[in-house]
């Protein structure tokens, strides 16, 4: 799939290639398309340092939103997923009756917290993913628009194997470009930095006896699957000319399904954890505004 294609048409092929996934693809089109609200742009807080270190530009973040537009994004996102998986409804239904706090929740979910995200969510349990993946819906309309934002903001000297932006894991890989330059992609903010060729983006190994890939055949070669037998983690790579643009990470990330499936059945796994630990606070902007007035 282009880079150049349109979000629209994405969805439009995966719908019609793979019908089971329309309820997916209805909450990931929502998602998408609220990112593009430019209510969000505003509530972008102010960078608190320079990524230096291994720190992710949002750790440490202040965000001040209206809890008007949380709610209500909140809301809605959770009405079309309880639509498709009844594992939802009671969370749906708590936010509903004023029992939890969408701001609360919001600022787990942009936190990358899954363990809280759980415990707000009252579940023990998440054997599918379906919550870690609904948090990250929930937090992608915040999170693109601080990837927006801060692009230039962020190092090209980057070291590490998780999101300088957000903290995430990266969802896939690009070898781009005639050089077949490494850049990882986060699914969760489409951030994209560069990497050396032979190395883990989980645990750093970086000795090709314990590096490998796994073809994909009827993709002439141009997808494959990295995998570590140090920590059992893989990345999925795929050949590009030019970068995925950043919305379509999450698309692309699904449409290779199948790659996921081949490096689970040989024993490989994607961490469960999120990369690097931040921490967000979310503040209402009416308290913001009456802390600032001595009300």
């Amino acid at each position: 799939m282009a880079s150049e294609t349109t979000s629209g048409s994405l969805l439009t092929v995966l719908e019609t290639e793979h019908p089971e996934w329309r309820p997916l693809l209805a909450v990931i089109k929502e998602a998408l398309r609220e990112a593009e609200r430019p209510q969000w742009a505003r509530f972008v807080p102010a960078l608190g340092h320079s990524a230096r270190g291994g720190w992710p530009l949002l750790d440490g973040a202040v965000i001040n939103v209206t809890p008007r537009l949380v709610g209500r994004w909140v809301r809605h996102i959770l009405g079309i997923a309880t639509a498709a998986w009844t594992e939802v409804d009671p969370l749906a239904r708590r936010i509903t009756a004023g029992g939890l706090d969408p701001l609360l929740l919001f600022e787990s979910a942009v936190s990358q917290d899954v363990e809280r995200f759980h415990e707000i969510a009252l579940v023990d349990r998440d054997d599918h993913g379906l919550l870690r993946g609904l948090a990250s819906l929930i937090a992608m309309p915040m999170l693109q628009n601080c990837r927006r934002a801060w692009a230039e903001q962020t190092p090209t000297d980057w070291a590490y194997g998780y999101c300088p932006i957000c903290g995430g894991w990266p969802a896939l890989a690009e070898m781009r470009g005639l050089a077949g330059a490494r850049h990882l992609r986060c699914g969760c903010c489409g951030g994209d930095w560069r990497t050396e060729w032979l190395r883990c983006p989980f645990c750093g190994e970086g000795e090709h006896e314990k590096l490998g890939s796994l073809m994909s055949t009827d993709k002439l070669e141009r997808e494959t699957v990295e995998v570590c037998d140090r920590c059992r983690g893989y990345v999925k790579t795929m050949t590009t000319l030019s970068a995925i643009r950043p919305e379509h990470v999450v698309l692309q990330d699904l449409a290779t399904l199948v790659l996921d499936v081949a490096a689970l059945e040989r024993g490989y796994r994607r961490p469960a954890a999120k990369g690097h630990e931040v921490a967000v606070s979310v503040v209402a902007e009416s308290s913001r505004l009456r802390g600032l007035l001595g009300l």
